[in-house]
């Protein structure tokens, strides 16, 4: 007995070592410090270009943790007075090969270039997290919801076909101002968000219709589609519109590292988050997918239903949960 407790004990210590690892791996101080070489390196590198901030993104994360890091290069940019040049290659959302620029084929450029193109060589930076830019401890507790919105949306604007699909989309699944669009982030968004089970979820649902009786239907967006059947079964006593998406998480595993065909799972992405920010009223657990629904539409009212943890409190969530008068999660 003696030694099958201690068995148990030491079981329990390594455990608990492993997530303190785990932790430690995950947390920006981590990173920033591994990166610090790289980050310094690139900004040199960075200086010797005429007028011009040239970042290319290889993606290991999220569609839109991608465009958290579009956004700061935006506002260094507009801070510096440089013209910034931004693409985006990977496996994840564009092709093994690494020749597909995804950012550039879903993203249409606003303003104008330059009149006159620089005579010197441009040099182009290659970088694969947030960290190797050294920018998130600059700008992120500037960032708010309209200004980085309108920043965004001064340089960059969804592709024509995407556009083009979510009309046709909004027409056929009657999605308006009298939609409540729902959003529920599972699999690895565990790490980054408090817990909420699928009932507590429909209950805050529930609620928001009960106290907007605007809202005639619900559009419902997530990555595990048991929940989906999940929702699609509550009594709303409203109709229940599910997201046309064809990609869908397995378990634990996030749709981006499932194998997808990269373009697909981008598209996908980004129309879904369009379709949400077309509706009247949006209930969200934290996710950086629905969280860019706001960005694209800053009039959209928001309820996020949990916070984001402490350790990965981030904007545009961080901003939502205090937008509802909550306090950042102890």
């Amino acid at each position: 007995m003696l030694q099958e407790a201690l068995r148990e004990a030491l079981r329990e210590a390594l455990r608990e070592a492993m997530e303190r690892a785990r932790q430690i791996r995950r947390s920006e101080r981590f990173k920033y410090a591994l990166a610090t070489f790289s980050r310094l390196a690139l900004h040199a590198r960075q200086r010797l270009n005429p007028g011009v901030f040239a970042i290319d993104i290889h993606e290991n994360s999220g569609f839109f943790s991608v465009l958290q890091m579009v956004l700061f290069i935006l506002m260094y940019c507009e801070e510096k007075g440089l013209v910034p040049r931004i693409s985006a290659h990977g496996p994840i959302y564009g092709d093994p090969d690494g020749r597909i620029d995804w950012f550039s084929t879903f993203f249409e450029t606003v303003r104008p270039p330059p009149d006159a193109a620089p005579a010197r060589k441009v040099r182009t930076s290659r970088v694969h997290d947030l960290v190797q830019l050294g920018l998130r401890g600059r700008y992120e507790a500037r960032l708010e919801l309209k200004s980085a919105s309108a920043l965004f949306q001064a340089h960059y604007r969804p592709a024509a076909f995407i556009r083009d699909e979510v009309d046709a989309l909004c027409a056929t699944l009657g999605i308006g101002e009298t939609t409540l669009g729902v959003h529920f982030r599972g699999t690895d968004k565990r790490h980054e968000a408090e817990s909420m089970s699928w009932e507590a979820f429909c209950q805050v649902v529930a609620s928001t219709l009960a106290e907007n009786p605007r809202l005639t239907s619900l559009f419902v967006s997530s990555d595990e589609a048991a929940f989906l059947d999940f929702f699609a079964a509550w009594p709303f006593g409203k109709p229940v519109r599910v997201a046309p998406s064809k990609l869908l998480a397995d378990g634990s595993m996030p749709i981006h590292f499932r194998g997808y065909a990269g373009l697909e799972i981008g598209r996908e992405a980004l129309v879904s988050s369009l379709l949400l920010s077309r509706c009247g009223f949006l209930v969200k657990t934290p996710s950086y997918l629905s969280a860019w629904s706001k960005i694209f539409n800053p009039a959209l009212p928001v309820r996020l239903a949990s916070p984001p943890r402490p350790d990965a409190f981030w904007f545009p969530d961080s901003q939502l949960w205090a937008e509802n008068g909550m306090a950042p999660a102890a």
